[in-house]
């Protein structure tokens, strides 16, 4: 048993009896058995010594820790009353109290019981450390830093007190002093994991992936048990194409989350794999263990009266960002006959010109980024919200757990994160025929709102000409030009060998891609020379602003797909710019985005079943000049009509849908369009 279980086990002097003696080793028999890791032996025995009437407050706090393990807060937090019941100045039964109202969402009750735990007991670090974590949690950003600078520098809670410090700092958005004070932590504990994983995550935030997996392997050295510390390190390390491990790790990794281990957040493992099924265990297993459980409620379905529908788009990323460059439009033909249309953003506020757009663009833009989830939840109540989309999902940062409240009677999942949430705080995900079909309609936890078209767009992003970009960006002027812009931890080892084939046949052909600073060039490219392929074939593009980008993109000749993660946002600029795209359709929702798109563009043809075909589809492209340049030449010539950028009617689409689901007529997905 872990010193922290040992600590929460022992307790204060319990109430004796005549029996005492005798009672004293029963319950000191079902303490061992906790020691042993026993603990539903351990909590039986409890409950019959309970039973048979004993009136030991530490018994009865005992217990309570063994529920609270067994995932039982309820039942803990009753035992926990009866040990402060029992003594009334017992701290430790308060803190565990603490605990299980945590456990429950009652952020109030478990702020009252550490507070009382303290003034029983107002030296114990731990339950000091519990008040800051708290006041973290509650929004109370400038108290919980008060609270951690009364740790002196040398006392024993110092190096914990730091690591909050910087979870408050870096809610706070202060990432330069929380990356201070997660390094005076582990500089006070080199042992202590959470900071170094904390420090990880904030480099990994800030890109710097080479910082990230030295502190990630660090972490993992002193608790390789961490919840999804392994999954971290794995994408970091994809960033930078550090593919010396990644085999192993990736088929260790998925065969943990096949078990339901937490061990890799759902966004990653849609990195690891194509297979939709264990995609739904990562998401389920993600939820289980971070996320409350749905409140219970009538949905209260049916259209209001005497007013309009209300929506609400509930987001981090109302800002210059791909949702935001995808959904910008779509708020702002919302049918205001009908609908009055709200941003909930728990982002930062800025004056970037998307968010001002966005800003102008709907009815009320709420800045919720300071507000505890119980606080949205209350402003979406006053609201008199009727449908809530989530269009962060389980993307970096996002806030679900608003949606365990039911904060409208219809509440959908959609476009930040694809796939099934595997919970159940959403109704519906949107979704299309090339999306989800019979066989991989089982993985979704929730119904389906089905669209002629899912993605949404903008046809008001730029459309800058395309001359000079090849000079500009190192590229041969005659040379065939592959191109990929995807988030470089979708490319995967064998995708990289699939492209390597690809240009081998195409002689004088060029990769161009996005870089992620010197080690990653470093990387890819002697990945290149290992596979016989000239390093100096892969050419890298610097980030830049958005119009340099999608001139860029016009400046390529085709247009790679990655596997088993698709590109999104970045196939519909291509097509936007006229680049064709050329894919492999895989199973799982992220890995048929493409063929969604290509679809709803007219283009079928480039949607290919195998990586055989797409390698030979590749290949014939680059060397037979008419078939590229009709490809071209019709995309240009039909992009502006077709559905993938009709955004009017993919707006009505929408509206459909939701009107569909709000009536509450049609149980079931909802099909629009058919």
């Amino acid at each position: 048993m872990s010193k922290q279980k040992q600590q929460a086990l022992a307790g204060g002097k319990g109430h004796k009896d005549d029996q005492g003696t005798k009672a004293l080793r029963e319950r000191e028999a079902a303490d061992a058995l906790v020691d042993r890791g026993l603990w539903q032996d351990a909590a039986t025995r409890y409950r019959a010594l309970a039973e048979a009437g004993s009136q030991d407050a530490v018994l009865f706090h005992n217990w309570g820790v063994t529920l609270r393990e067994l995932g039982q807060p309820q039942a803990a937090l009753d035992a926990f009353e009866r040990a402060v019941g029992l003594q009334p100045t017992y701290a430790k039964a308060f803190h565990g109290l603490s605990l299980a109202y945590r456990d429950l969402g009652a952020a109030d009750s478990a702020r009252m019981a550490i507070e009382l735990a303290i003034e029983h007991d107002p030296q114990r670090d731990t339950f000091r450390l519990a008040l800051i974590d708290q006041l973290i949690t509650a929004g109370e950003l400038d108290a919980a830093l008060q609270q951690a600078d009364r740790f002196e520098r040398g006392a024993p809670g110092h190096a914990v007190a730091q690591n909050l410090k910087g979870m408050a700092l870096r809610k706070a958005g202060s990432l330069d002093g929380a990356l201070e004070a997660f390094g005076n932590a582990i500089e006070a504990d080199p042992q202590l994991a959470a900071p170094l994983q904390n420090r990880a995550n904030l480099h990994l935030r800030a890109r710097r992936f080479s910082l990230a997996v030295a502190d990630f392997d660090a972490a993992i050295e002193r608790a390789p048990h961490t919840t999804w510390l392994a999954g971290l390190r794995l994408y970091a390390a994809m960033h930078l194409f550090d593919w010396r491990r990644h085999a192993q790790d990736r088929q260790e990794l998925l065969t943990r989350v096949e078990a339901g281990e937490p061990v890799a957040q759902p966004l990653i493992v849609q990195h690891l794999t194509d297979d939709p099924a264990l995609q739904q265990r990562a998401a389920r297993t993600w939820a289980a263990q971070t996320l409350p459980r749905p409140q219970p409620g009538p949905r209260a379905l049916g259209f209001p009266t005497g007013r309009k529908i209300r929506i609400a788009y509930v987001s981090r990323d109302f800002h210059s960002h791909p949702v935001a460059y995808l959904i910008a439009e779509v708020l702002e033909l919302h049918d205001r006959q009908v609908f009055d249309v709200a941003i909930l953003h728990y982002g930062r506020a800025s004056d970037d010109p998307m968010q001002r757009r966005l800003r102008a663009g709907v009815d009320a833009f709420i800045d919720v980024q300071h507000q505890t989830d119980e606080q949205i939840v209350q402003i979406c109540r006053e609201l008199s919200i009727d449908v809530a989309v989530d269009l962060t999902g389980y993307t970096d940062n996002s806030r679900n757990a608003i949606f365990a409240s039911r904060i409208a009677p219809v509440q959908v999942l959609y476009l930040g994160y694809l796939g099934t949430s595997g919970s159940g705080l959403y109704d519906y995900v949107v979704a299309d025929p090339q999306l989800v079909d019979d066989r991989t309609r089982s993985f979704f936890d929730e119904k389906l709102l089905i669209l002629p078209s899912y993605q949404a767009n903008d046809r008001q992003r730029p459309r800058p000409p395309a001359g000079g970009q090849r000079a500009a960006a190192g590229l041969p002027e005659d040379a065939f030009v592959f191109c990929c812009f995807n988030n470089p931890a979708k490319l995967t080892p064998s995708m990289f060998a699939a492209w390597a084939r690809i240009l081998e046949r195409v002689p004088g052909s060029v990769l161009w891609l996005l870089a992620e600073g010197d080690e990653a060039i470093r990387n890819l490219r002697s990945h290149a020379a290992e596979l016989g392929l000239a390093p100096d074939r892969l050419v890298f593009a610097s980030r830049c602003d958005r119009e340099t980008y999608l001139a860029r993109l016009a400046s390529a000749d085709l247009f790679l797909d990655t596997l088993p993660y698709n590109a999104g946002t970045t196939a519909s600029d291509a097509l936007w710019m006229g680049l064709p795209v050329l894919t492999q359709a895989g199973q799982s929702f992220a890995g048929r985005m493409a063929s969604s798109l290509l679809h709803a563009v007219g283009m079928p043809e480039l949607v290919m079943s195998t990586r055989d075909e797409y390698i030979d589809t590749a290949v014939a492209l680059a060397t037979e000049a008419n078939r590229l340049n009709e490809l071209r030449n019709r995309l240009r010539a039909n992009r502006d009509s077709a559905p993938l950028f009709d955004t009017p009617a993919f707006t009505r689409s929408l509206e459909l849908a939701y009107l569909t689901a709000l009536s509450g007529t049609q149980e079931g997905d909802v099909v629009v369009g058919e």
